[in-house]
Order: structure tokens, then sequence, then C-alpha cells
């Protein structure tokens, strides 16, 4: 089965939906990194949202979009700002978008599982915007002071592209499989043990 890859207009949405994030809700400094407006820049690149919407929390997302009240389900926290509001439900009205056309794309953004991407699917545009303002819903993809969140913020940003998109790709990784990212010397060694016959086979199609 063919699948349809992220688009650009796609990408272009992540980029505008994670630089909103990262220069609202964490002010340029994350973990004790301060990012400069290039490395912000650079960030907000990864092609996967930087903040979830506990896309894993299948059983309080089917509370939250059924007739019960949905406030008493959020979490406890300061009340969220106007900048903040207006970037969850942005965000919010974004994936159920994906969800609705392409849920393998809605899946590689939020990280998100298939079910998930049926029950919002299976939702009005109304009915996700009435939850998506209705309190504090959205959290950081991945912890503060976690080894994964370190890494991505130190070499995601990093002003090698070589670098920044392999941190990139293997957070997506770690994401998508619910492990830690593959370290980065570790890779490089295993692919320059990469035994030669492999080309050969290669140049004799």
């Amino acid at each position: 089965m063919d699948y349809e890859g992220l688009t650009r207009d796609d990408l272009l949405n992540v980029y505008a939906l994670n630089r909103s994030w990262l220069e609202g809700q964490h002010a340029n400094a994350q973990g004790g990194v301060r990012l400069t407006s290039k490395g912000l820049e650079r960030l907000a690149g990864t092609p996967f949202l930087l903040f979830s919407f506990r896309e894993q929390d299948a059983r309080w997302w089917q509370s939250l979009l059924g007739d019960g009240p949905q406030q008493s389900l959020l979490d406890a926290r300061p009340p969220i700002s106007g900048e903040m509001l207006a970037l969850q439900s942005a965000g919010m009205a974004f994936l159920w978008d994906l969800a609705r056309r392409n849920p393998y794309v809605a899946r590689i953004v939020g990280g998100a599982s298939l079910p998930w991407c049926e029950q919002i699917a299976s939702a009005t545009l109304i009915r996700v915007q009435t939850c998506a303002t209705s309190g504090h819903m959205i959290e950081s993809r991945f912890k503060d002071g976690s080894a994964l969140n370190r890494r991505l913020l130190q070499r995601g940003c990093s002003s090698s592209r070589e670098i920044r998109l392999f941190a990139q790709m293997s957070a997506l990784q770690a994401m998508l499989s619910g492990g830690e990212a593959v370290p980065m010397r570790r890779l490089s060694a295993a692919a320059c043990r990469m035994p030669v016959p492999a080309q050969r086979r290669v140049n004799k199609v």
C-alpha cells in the first residue's frame, strides 16, 4: 500500500507551530539550554511537533470528546496564556485535518496511534476546537531533563546540517518507537563497519 508522505505545506505548518511553541512556552530557554534566534529557527525545523496533546492517552481523549464536562479532565495548571491557547487551538485543528486526510502523516507528526487518529477524525472540528479551548492541554513532547530532550536541544539546532538532521531523525525514531534515540557515535561506527560486498552487489544490478 502506498502512503503519501509529508508535503511541503505540512512541513511549513509544523515549523510554524514549533516556532510558536519555542518562542512562547519556553521563552528561548529549556533544560538549561538557551537558544539563539538562529538555533530556535533550526530546532523549529524538526519534522514533528515538539509539543504533545497526550496522543497516547486514548481513554483520556475518549472522555474528553464525550458528552461530559471537559474542564474537569484537564490537568490543574496555571492559567494558559492567550498565545498558548491560540497555539493549542491551531495545533489541534492541524492534527484533526491531518488525521482525516492522511492519518499516516498525522502519526509521524504527532507520534499518535491509528486509533487516536480515527478517534479525532470521527469528531467534528467544532467539538475538537471546544476541547482545545477548554484549558491547558499541550506539554513538551519529551520530558524536560531527559537525555533525549537534552540531545535534541543541543544537537537538533546545530549549525551543522548533518548533526542537526541526525539528532532530529533520531528523536523522531525514538518518538515513534517509544524508546531512546540511538547514540550518534554508535550509529556512525556501525555505518563504517558496513561490509564491502554490499557495494559489489549494487554494482552488479
